[in-house]
């Protein structure tokens, strides 16, 4: 038997548009990194999540453990960033 989505879903009230934020909002962020970001339209985390992963890397190699820790903490937080992005925008929680 399949497990339940954990997913919650977000309806623009004025469009209908809907968007879907899981877990799997993470492992996508983890994967595209800055560019995940931009492509939600959540631009100032896109810009700072970049500064640092720059930082990091000039850092190198003590600036390692830094690049693992931003990658891996913006992964886990993304779900709560696209949630508050959502709701400041107005779009309603359809399903949780």
């Amino acid at each position: 038997m399949a497990q339940p989505s954990s997913a919650t879903i977000f309806q623009n009230p004025s469009t209908g548009q809907t968007e879907t934020v899981s877990n799997r909002s993470g492992v996508w962020a983890f994967l595209g990194g800055p560019f995940y970001f931009a492509a939600k339209g959540e631009w100032m985390h896109s810009a700072i999540h970049a500064v640092l992963t720059v930082v990091a890397l000039l850092l190198w190699p003590s600036g390692a453990l830094m690049l693992v820790g931003l990658w891996f903490g913006y992964a886990c937080a993304t779900p709560t960033i696209l949630e508050a992005r959502y709701k400041r925008l107005g779009w309603q929680r359809v399903s949780a």
